[in-house]
């Protein structure tokens, strides 16, 4: 027995004792006078015996047993009553049975104990407690239907029904489920509706069969048989074995291709439960012209050509071929076949001009590239033969690429020849004799090769006084021989012009004077001008000339100053003096006139004393200052002076005011010190006569005047209600000797000021509305007044408070005071409304009233039906069958009667609405999404036939696409141009999918070169390999576009890659050095001393390789095309043996070009080479490796005397600083060597011999350091990172990067952890660092060393510092499979994709184990027949579900667990469970329980009541109570569904603590952003 049973049977037991102890269930007192309403408590079903005991019965009285609502009742019931008794009995004549004749008053006794005599009625109520005695029953044991296949996912298919025979929901509940196996397409609802969960597939299942079970809470149970049949439907398109055919066939035949790759073209239906016959065709040909030249057998797919097909024409054709149903063609499948067409060469090469001008100028250097010719041969390969130039004694060359080169410069002389005209001919290679010619014109452009020349060797001018701006001082001239803009000659000034009197006409070269020159008196001034001439060539050329200028002046009287100073006082009489001038004359003898020019009618001037007087009275406010202009004159000559007179003041004027304005005004509330105005009064004299001083009479002190400034400020304080407006006068007085003064008036105005709040007529109004007045309708009118004036006095209203409030405010007021409905009013929302208004005036800041109005709201019948939602997202498939339902309205009415009475009306062609509220397809209707992808309609409930109010929802019908669109490639560029340095993104392929989402999303895959090109989801075509032109130039990049939809659809198209040259191959010499020993007496001029040579990979003058010296000697000439050195001169009169050491330089034509050096030795000897001193070898080749130590020996060189008397001494001539050498010839090392920093060593060592005069000898050594393996470097020391605890397996934390110091082995260091780890891993090649398992590491961190290991061995380590961050989610469920953890590993996705199938959620797998999730951990990396997965499910929301719900379902769903595990591991598997802790310590926590209510019980009776009154309440508070809200939504949740749902949640929390129910896969979405 479980613990409820226990407790129930002890509460029954509690009962039990209650009623021997007390008898009857409820005692109470008659009440005949007013009658009394009584509920007598509750027992159990099935009672027998008195129900009540009735007393204080006066004798008089008679009682009658009645009905009371329900007439069953009183047939159990019976009154023991004797007239005159005091008491009577009501008792049971049989039991009282809830679940029977009792069950329409809901398992409750009603009756009613009537007075006779007064008729007045005593009623009763007696609650029988429901016991669980009845089993659900089916209402059917088999349950049989059919389906079609299309059917869409969330249907309805049946509904299955059992009912209880018990009267209270607490028994008569029952709680659906499907029995084990759990089919994953089907779940079964709480209403005993079977849901579609996922897309039937009658290739796949064509009957489920299945058990479902219904139960009582007490787990009283019944059976029934589920049997539902999948009807085939053809909805599935044919299909093409493959997607990609390949083939090729001769040009110019006809006939069928046989040889189709991979397979012979083949299609089926992809119904298997139809199998209709399909029909092949060809739906388009790329090009789209030979598109009739292709034919293909509609039955058995073969193709044929039709019409022979020209190579040259078209090389390759790709062909798009359908397979359709018979019975339908618009099923179809799509293949792509590729077609090649094979070549033959019958074409000859062509010039792309037939004939080529060219200008270049004379004298141009030989390699000068003139122009370039582009043959081209339309056979595959193109051109491939030879170049030459007809006739070859034209000073020109062709190369192999086409480019026409100078081959003489010295003839290129435009004077000699100024056009050359010759051929040029392009002749296929042996066997085939086509060519081509085609005709070249050169012409010699002319070179600036002379400067202009000056008619003479120096020009002269003069300037004399009588000089005038623009005259013509002298013109210069040059000559320029040569032609055109070479010839043309400019004349510049280069110097000499500083003051910048001239100018010279630069076309005709004549000089004037531009500005007129201060010529002084008795002198002569002297211009030396240098002009240039320059011609207009390109790079000009010039030549220049001296102009010599001179410029003689004359003499002149003159003032001694030009300015004099004066002053005199106003007011004098004529006469006075003022300042005396002083000048001079050059020639005394010569009589001078000194004459006032200015101001004559004022002043005057004494020619003998020089002293300038007045003339007439002046006055200081009329004019201070005076300028009086002075002449002196010879008759001849003439100067002039200026006087400056300063007239002084004395005090003459009085003070006068400025204007004042007529009136001033002030606020009322100014304060003290406040400014009113300013005063100004100016005085025309000066200085102190000038300075005025300010005072006031008849401000009655009110306000006072700054005496130097004239501001007038406030004085005392100012009250506009007792005066407002001020009379004074104001005095001006200046400080002159006598003083003088001057006054005004002044009226001040004080103006008003806000200081008198609005105030209403009223502190409270009333008014009532009715609750259907129309917004805008008048509700009431306030009214405020306000003192002031003005803005001040103006009101203005607003509603400051509304209660109760409202999302809008439901009243409105204007400007009068008038308050207005702004909102529909709903009476049984609110009742009455007291709004607060406020009453504000205009003045700044406003002052503020306030009243309160409160309105009454009047009720009127106004309740209209109301939708569950105003508007209804439904999302509905294409190819959904005519006549499906697509969703359920629930419309409630808070009126009477709900909807009971309501209607639809729905006006669509292709929806149409029942009087349930379902809305479903029309069954002569069909939806195509590429048509139309969504409706909008208006569904509007009427709640009454005749004058009912109505309301509408929206319905927003969205069509979900099917896939029945091929992809399609967009103007697709082909072909493609790509240099072989490219790397990255190349081209974007534009693609389209008339489909939309899964089934619009195109994945673009390359078939070919995939280790070369990817193609990103996007369409980026990206290059990801090396590409390299000398290995391959061309690339048939074959290109699949496959759709996502289920099943997919595909396109297919080549797109050609042709791989441009770029400059990426140095020349390479054949050999490091050249040497060559010969004698002097020998040496002819022109004779050959060696040759050297050098090849280059790459194409075009990017191959074209020209010779050089690094610098050019003396005695040694390089053809630059040949590579061939010759002597320039004889050697005859060298006089000692000498060596030349040169470095010659190998560049290619690239842009920019590349080079290679080699180095040449020479020996030049004197004398015969047979008994001199010489090396054994001209060239020693040694190396070393790097890093070794010092006197490392490096090899030994040589030398041969021909005398064994003869003793040879060894030194180096080179690297002195690095190596030595010893007496035998031995060489070694002085210093460590590294590669990395210098490979190749060019020593040179001298031999000397004993002989007298000693004899030498050189030769060089070649020393190449060897590569020795250094350890890798990290790019840094230490790594961080951080990451979430619930981070999944594999999931990506941080990429360490270490690089090889040794050439070209970055790229092969491998990766690892120091120590393994169970939590985190490295892969070996990218040094990408990975989650392993991280479950409850949150808040901790972890340290790892992470080494980087060449193929050598050697290793450099790093270390790793991960912080885990707590995720917030303990949800993690853990699995166990019977399958090692490395193949777990592999097909860790196929898992997830499993449990996704089963679960019906999103399966994020976290971790994968060796070992339990409570045991203590292992190494991932351990041999084990045991893995432990574990993973998070998130629901389509992203919520993440709870652990306790994710085992309940995999505990339900074992079976189908199994099954599809076993599809990815094999048969033989083995799935367990890991379960929650916890249950125990709730076992025995109520157990505990049980025990303490044992004891309670044995000690007191009392204990026992108190428990029987708390179950009685207990279940009192069942009862039901039934809503006036009707629902027609067919598919709503009943209150069971919401009931476990809650307890669900609850057992959740209890379980889980910190789990949040609305947790989001936001946070595992934040995570992954680590």
């Amino acid at each position: 027995m479980d613990n409820m049973s226990f407790i129930s049977s002890f509460f029954i037991l509690a009962c039990f004792c209650v009623y021997n102890a007390w008898g009857a269930i409820g005692t109470s007192q008659i009440n005949c006078a007013f009658g009394s309403d009584l509920q007598l408590g509750s027992v159990e079903e099935e009672y027998e015996g008195d129900v009540e005991i009735i007393t204080n019965i006066d004798p008089s009285d008679e009682l009658r047993l009645e009905a009371y609502i329900f007439q069953s009742s009183v047939t159990f019931l019976e009154l023991l009553h004797s007239q005159g008794n005091t008491t009577a009995t009501v008792r049971t004549i049989k039991p009282l049975d809830a679940d029977g004749a009792l069950k329409e008053s809901g398992g409750a006794v009603y009756y009613s104990v009537t007075c006779t005599s007064s008729k007045t009625r005593n009623t009763r109520i007696l609650e029988l407690v429901d016991i669980n005695d009845n089993t659900p029953v089916f209402e059917k044991k088999e349950y049989i239907i059919t389906v079609s296949e299309i059917i869409q996912v969330g249907s309805d298919v049946l509904k299955v029904k059992a009912v209880d025979a018990d009267v209270t929901a607490q028994y008569n509940t029952v709680y659906y489920s499907i029995q084990p196996p759990v089919p994953a397409e089907f779940e079964l609802r709480s209403d005993g509706t079977i849901r579609l969960l996922r897309r039937l597939n009658y290739n796949i299942a064509d009957l489920y069969t299945f058990t479902v079970e219904a139960k009582d809470i007490d787990d009283q149970k019944d059976t029934a048989t589920v049997l539902i049949n999948v009807e085939d439907f053809d909805n599935l398109n044919p299909y093409f074995d493959h997607s990609l055919y390949q083939a090729s066939f001769p040009e110019n035949q006809e006939g069928q291709i046989s040889a189709v790759a991979p397979n012979a073209i083949k299609a089926q239906d992809g119904d298997t439960g139809i199998n209709e016959p399909v029909v092949y065709s060809i739906t388009a040909v790329d090009p789209n012209e030979v598109l009739s030249s292709f034919n293909i057998d509609p039955n058995s797919g073969v193709i044929s050509v039709t019409t022979a097909l020209d190579r040259e024409e078209i090389e390759r054709i790709t062909i798009q071929i359908q397979a359709a149903q018979q019975d339908d063609s618009t099923k179809t499948g799509n293949a792509v076949v590729f077609l090649a067409v094979e070549d033959e060469n019958d074409n000859p090469p062509e010039f792309d001009q037939s004939e080529y001008t060219a200008v270049i100028p004379e004298n141009s250097p030989n390699d000068m590239v003139v122009l370039q010719a582009k043959v081209t041969d339309l056979d595959q390969g193109g051109f491939v033969g030879t170049l030459q130039v007809v006739p070859d004694t034209v000073p020109f060359s062709i190369s192999p690429d086409g480019s026409i080169r100078v081959k003489s410069s010295a003839e290129l002389d435009r004077e000699t020849t100024s056009t050359f005209t010759f051929q040029i001919e392009a002749k296929d290679s042996p066997p085939s004799n086509f060519s081509a010619l085609a005709t070249v014109n050169v012409s010699l452009s002319d070179e600036n090769d002379n400067a202009p020349v000056f008619g003479k060797s120096k020009y002269e001018g003069k300037v004399f006084i009588n000089q005038t701006v623009g005259m013509l001082v002298v013109k210069v001239e040059a000559t320029d021989l040569d032609e055109g803009p070479n010839g043309q000659v400019s004349y510049f000034i280069d110097f000499g012009n500083d003051e910048g009197y001239f100018a010279i006409d630069e076309n005709t070269g004549e000089l004037t004077l531009i500005q007129d020159i201060n010529l002084p008196d008795n002198e002569i001034l002297q211009f030396s001008l240098y002009v240039r001439a320059k011609d207009g060539g390109t790079v000009s050329r010039s030549s220049s000339v001296l102009v010599d200028v001179k410029a003689p002046g004359e003499s002149r009287p003159q003032f001694f100053e030009k300015v004099y100073q004066g002053k005199v006082e106003e007011e004098q009489e004529a006469g006075a003096e003022i300042v005396k001038v002083n000048f001079f004359s050059m020639d005394p003898f010569v009589p001078v006139t000194l004459t006032v020019e200015t101001e004559a009618d004022k002043f005057s001037i004494d020619e003998s004393s020089k002293m300038l007087k007045t003339r007439a009275r002046l006055d200081y406010e009329t004019q201070k200052n005076y300028t009086v202009q002075l002449s002196i004159t010879d008759g001849t000559n003439r100067d002039t002076a200026i006087v400056h007179v300063e007239v002084l003041d004395i005090n003459d004027n009085s003070p006068e005011f400025a204007p004042i304005a007529s009136s001033i005004g002030i606020p009322e509330d100014a304060e003290i010190g406040d400014n009113v105005t300013s005063i100004l009064a100016t005085d025309a004299d000066a200085g102190l006569n000038a300075e005025v001083r300010y005072s006031l009479e008849g401000s009655a002190g009110m306000f006072s005047v700054n005496p130097d400034t004239g501001l007038i400020t406030v004085a005392a304080a100012l009250d506009r209600e007792t005066q407002s407006k001020y009379n004074f006068r104001v005095v001006a007085q200046d400080q002159g000797r006598p003083v003088l003064s001057a006054e005004a008036s002044l009226i001040i105005t004080i103006t008003d000021v806000n200081d008198n709040a609005p105030i209403f007529s009223k502190q409270q109004y009333e008014a009532i509305v009715w609750e259907n007045a129309t917004i805008g309708a008048d509700v009431i009118a306030v009214n405020a007044t306000d003192k002031d004036e003005g803005l001040n006095a103006i009101v203005s209203y607003h509603i400051s408070k509304q209660e109760p409030p409202s999302p809008a405010a439901a009243f409105t007021i204007d400007t009068t005071g008038s308050i207005s409905l702004a909102q529909k009013l709903d009476y049984s929302k609110a009742k009455r409304y007291t709004l607060e208004v406020e009453g504000r005036d205009g003045g700044s800041p406003s002052l503020t009233g306030s009243t309160v109005v409160i309105v009454w709201v009047q009720d009127v019948n106004d309740k209209a039906p109301e939708f569950s939602q105003d508007q209804y997202d439904v999302a509905v498939y294409e190819n959904i069958a005519p006549g499906s339902a697509l969703v359920s309205l629930e419309v409630t009415d808070e009126d009477e009667g709900g909807f009971s009475n309501g209607h639809f009306l729905l006006t669509s062609d292709v929806f149409s609405i029942n009087s349930q509220g379902v809305i479903h397809l029309q069954s002569h209707a069909s939806l195509d999404r590429e048509t139309r992808d969504s409706y909008i309609i208006q569904v509007v409930a009427v709640d009454q036939p005749v004058d009912g109010l109505s309301s509408t929802a929206q319905i927003n019908i969205t069509v979900l696409d099917v896939n029945d669109n091929n992809p399609q490639f967009i103007d697709l560029e082909n072909p493609q141009m790509i240099p072989e340095d490219q790397t990255g993104e190349v081209y974007h392929i534009q693609v389209s999918d008339a489909d939309i989402e899964e089934n619009g999303m195109v994945t673009l895959t390359p078939y070919s070169y995939n280790e070369l090109f990817t193609i990103s989801m996007e369409g980026t075509l990206t290059v990801t390999g090396n590409l390299d032109r000398e290995t391959q130039d061309v690339y048939e990049l074959v290109i699949v576009a496959t759709d996502h939809g289920e099943p997919p659809r595909n396109n297919v198209t080549t797109l050609t890659i042709i791989i441009t040259d770029v400059n990426d191959n140095d020349p390479v010499f054949t050999e490091e050095l050249y040497s060559a020993r010969v004698l002097a007496k020998d040496v002819k001029k022109g004779d050959v001393v060696l040759t050297v040579s050098a090849t280059d990979l790459d194409a075009g003058n990017n191959s074209l390789i020209s010779y050089r010296f690094s610098s050019e000697p003396d005695l040694l000439d390089l053809h630059p095309d040949t590579g061939v050195i010759t002597w320039t001169r004889d050697l005859t009169d060298i006089p000692e043996d000498t060596e030349l050491e040169l470095t010659v330089i190998a560049e290619d034509h690239g842009s920019p070009p590349r080079n290679s050096t080699a180095k040449v030795l020479i020996e030049i000897t004197t004398a015969s080479l047979t008994d001199d001193l010489a090396f054994e070898n001209s060239t020693y080749h040694f190396s070393v490796k790097e890093n070794e130590p010092v006197e490392t020996e490096v090899g030994v060189v040589k030398a041969i005397t021909g005398s064994q008397l003869v003793q040879v001494t060894y030194k180096l001539t080179s690297h002195t600083d690095l190596f030595s050498v010893d007496k035998s010839g031995t060489l070694k090392t002085l210093q460590s060597l590294d590669k990395e920093e210098q490979e190749w060593y060019f020593i040179k060592v001298q031999a000397t011999d004993s002989r007298t005069p000693p004899s030498t000898a050189m030769t060089t050594v070649v020393l190449q350091v060897e590569d020795v393996n250094e350890p890798p470097v990290f790019d840094s020391e230490k790594y961080e990172a951080e990451v979430f605890s619930v981070a999944p397996f594999r999931f990506p934390v941080v990429t360490v990067k270490a690089t090889d110091p040794d050439v070209g082995d970055t790229e092969e260091l491998q990766y690892s952890l120091e120590e393994s780890s169970s939590l985190l891993a490295v892969e070996s090649s990218s040094g990408q660092v990975y989650v392993m398992d991280l479950t409850g590491m949150g808040g901790k961190v972890i340290k790892v060393q992470v080494k980087a290991t060449d193929r050598h061995g050697l290793f450099t380590k790093a270390e790793l510092q991960v912080t885990v961050k707590n995720s917030g989610s303990d949800n993690i469920v853990v699995i166990a499979l019977n399958q090692p953890v490395h193949t777990v590993q592999e097909k860790i996705r196929d898992t997830q994709n499993s449990l996704e199938k089963v679960l019906g959620w999103s399966v994020n797998i976290l971790s994968l184990r060796v070992e339990s999730i409570n045991e203590m951990r292992s190494l991932l990396r351990e041999t084990t027949a045991k893995t432990y997965i574990g993973f998070i499910a998130t629901d389509k929301d992203g919520t993440i579900i709870s652990a306790k719900e994710v085992n309940e379902k995999l505990r339900s769903e074992q079976g189908s667990v199994k099954v599809e595990l076993e599809n990815v591991f094999g048969p033989g598997l083995e799935v367990e469970q890991e379960l929650e802790g916890g249950s125990g310590s709730s076992q025995q926590s109520n157990e505990v329980v049980v025990i303490a209510l044992a004891v309670l019980l044995a000690l007191s009776l009392v204990g026992l009541v108190v428990l029987v009154v708390v179950t009685v309440i207990k279940f009192k508070m069942m009862t039901d109570t039934d809503s006036d809200k009707e629902s027609f939504n067919i598919g709503k949740r009943d209150m069971s569904d919401i009931f476990t749902n809650e307890v669900v949640f609850t057992e959740t929390q209890a379980d889980q603590g910190s789990y949040k129910g609305s947790r989001k896969t936001s946070e595992v979405s934040a995570m992954a952003a680590f």
